[in-house]
């Protein structure tokens, strides 16, 4: 019988072989270890493009944020003072409605009542030398428990650059007929000046409808179109009046006094609720 058989192989043989297969095996072990290595970069380069949108989404909302609070406080600052505008521009209506035509149709009689002593709110000073000053409204201070408040003192002073400037404001029904008026104490009673006594105010009115902003008043803010009203002694131990002129219940009655000689100097201080300083009388109507 004849077998065919195949040549043994060598030892070379066996080991190249050998030898191949396992540098195949490694190969292949080689690119599986080594695909997850080539998908890192990518998933790097994704994270960080998600970083980078993410960050500027962030960074657009907040602008976005800021523009709209910028926006919003403007248009509420300017809301505020469009309301502060027309508050002042409202008309101030009478509390005393038709009284006017109750009065004038019956025969009703009134009641006799004295005058009434009418004090200004506060007096300004302003200075022809320094136009854009604002000097206080109030000069005295008192401490209380929750802040200053202002103590009732009316300071009228007056001297060739610096003038006076006061408001105000008619009070009560039938009651509209009004005198500026002085009165100073006697010069051993009183801590006031006047230069040159007896000395003379001129006064000048002015047509305000509303309240002024005595906080802002100065030379170059103050009211303007003034006529000449007329002219007020002013001496120790003595009242002045001018004559009385129709004043419309509620309405502003706003004045400037000035000296009347190159020389003089007026400082006068009204105190409490009695006539004292530089007042309006306020007498019966009907």
């Amino acid at each position: 019988m004849i077998f065919n058989q195949s040549p043994p192989s060598s030892p070379s043989d066996s080991v190249d072989g050998e030898y191949a297969a396992l540098l195949q095996d490694e190969d292949s072990t080689t690119k599986e270890a080594s695909a997850p290595a080539s998908g890192t970069p990518r998933v790097a380069f994704k994270l960080e493009r998600l970083v980078r949108v993410a960050t500027s989404i962030i960074v657009l909302c907040t602008v976005i944020d800021c523009m709209l609070l910028l926006y919003l406080g403007v248009q509420q600052h300017s809301a505020q003072r469009n309301a502060a505008r027309d508050e002042e521009d409202l008309e101030i209506r009478s509390p005393y409605v038709n009284l006017a035509e109750l009065y004038s149709q019956t025969s009703l009689k009134s009641s006799k009542h004295d005058p009434i002593v009418n004090h200004a709110r506060a007096f300004v000073q302003i200075s022809s030398t320094e136009p854009h000053r604002i000097f206080p409204p109030y000069g005295l201070l008192r401490p209380i428990a929750d802040g200053m408040v202002p103590e009732y003192q009316r300071h009228l002073l007056v001297t060739p650059t610096i003038s006076t400037i006061a408001q105000f404001r008619v009070a009560d029904f039938g009651m509209e007929n009004c005198s500026l008026s002085i009165t100073v104490p006697p010069r051993a009673d009183s801590n006031d000046h006047i230069h040159d006594e007896p000395a003379t105010l001129d006064i000048w009115s002015y047509p305000v409808t509303k309240k002024l902003d005595m906080q802002k008043l100065s030379y170059a803010t103050r009211p303007t179109g003034g006529t000449f009203f007329g002219s007020l002694p002013v001496s120790f131990g003595e009242t002045y009046r001018l004559p009385g002129y129709h004043c419309l219940s509620g309405s502003y009655q706003t004045f400037e006094f000035k000296c009347s000689t190159p020389e003089c100097k007026i400082d006068v201080m009204g105190n409490g609720d009695e006539a004292s300083g530089l007042y309006v009388y306020q007498y019966q109507t009907i």
